[in-house]
Formats: structure tokens, C-alpha cells, sequence
């Protein structure tokens, strides 16, 4: 009946230490998205990201595609492949993220009142996808260790795309 309770905790050392790292990685990207949100920044400097390519490799059906008709060791290497291509254009949401955050910023202290809370907007959502994208990148290194539990979400796709269509309609509004 002892015996068990030091099993618990042979479990619970490594989970604490990955939730300690992904709390320091946490608060590494909030320090950089800060440092980045104040360079006033332009849509135009907006990293390109091809959406549908990487809804491609994040798409379930598509994973179970592969995994049905390829084999175990070779859906393995090709899903990690994916995965570090899926990783990279997380990567450059991130980036254009903390770009919309400095966009953002830059607006919410326009004198019109319905761009600066537009601006106030953008920025909050755009710290959200930082987030969103922190933490995509977290799954997706546990994925790549193993591709066959796992799989990312497409939500970012959809909320990447919801914060940059929202801020390139901030200019229209300033030029009125």
C-alpha cells in the first residue's frame, strides 16, 4: 500500500518540470511580444502566411489519410516533417502578432474614438494569438515526440485571420 504513493510522485517530478518550462517559455514570449509592441509597426511589414497550406497540415482528415495508408514508421517521419512545417508558420503568426499588438497600440491612442477602440481591439486580441500560438508550439513539440497522440488545431488559422483582417481595416478608418 506504500508502495504506490512514490510512483505518484515519480510521475509528478517530470510533469512539474514541463509545466515549469512551458511557464518560463510562457513568460519569455510575453516579455518579447512587450519588447515588440513598442515598434510602432505597419500592415505592409506583415510577414506573408500561406493559411491554406498550413490548414493542410494541421487537417485531421489528412493526418488520417497518411496514417491509414502509410506505414507506422514512415507516417511517423513524414507527420514530424509536417509538424516542424506546421511549427513554422506558427512561428511567423507569432511574429506578425506581436506586430499587430504594436499596430494596435499605435491606434488606441488615435483621437477618433472608434479607431482607438479598435486599436484596443486589435491589441487584445493579438496578445490572445500570441498565446494561442505559445501554446500551439508547446503541442506541437509534444507532438513531434509522439505523432500519433496529438494533433494541432486549425483554430489558430481562423484566429489569425480574424485579428489581421481586423487591423487592415483600421487605415480606412484613420484616413476618414
Amino acid at each position: 500500500m506504500g508502495g504506490g504513493g512514490g510512483e505518484i510522485y515519480m510521475v509528478m517530478i517530470p510533469v512539474m518540470a514541463l509545466a515549469t518550462a512551458a511557464v518560463a517559455f510562457l513568460l519569455f514570449l510575453s516579455y518579447q511580444a512587450w519588447r515588440q509592441s513598442g515598434q510602432a509597426g505597419e500592415i505592409e511589414n506583415l510577414l506573408p502566411v500561406d493559411l491554406d497550406a498550413f490548414r493542410n497540415l494541421i487537417d485531421p482528415e489528412e493526418v488520417h489519410f497518411l496514417r491509414v495508408n502509410l506505414l507506422p514508421k514512415e507516417f511517423r517521419r513524414v507527420q514530424r516533417m509536417r509538424l516542424r512545417a506546421a511549427a513554422s508558420y506558427i512561428s511567423v503568426i507569432s511574429q506578425n502578432a506581436g506586430k499587430l499588438v504594436a499596430i494596435g497600440r499605435s491606434m488606441s491612442v488615435h483621437p477618433d474614438a472608434e479607431t482607438a477602440t479598435a486599436g484596443l481591439d486589435v491589441v487584445q486580441r493579438a496578445v490572445r494569438l500570441k498565446l494561442w500560438c505559445s501554446l500551439s508550439l508547446l503541442k506541437l513539440n509534444v507532438t513531434m515526440i509522439w505523432p500519433t497522440l496529438l494533433s494541432p488545431s486549425s483554430r489558430i488559422a481562423d484566429r489569425y485571420l480574424d485579428v489581421s483582417s481586423l487591423t487592415v481595416r483600421l487605415p480606412k478608418k484613420i484616413a476618414a
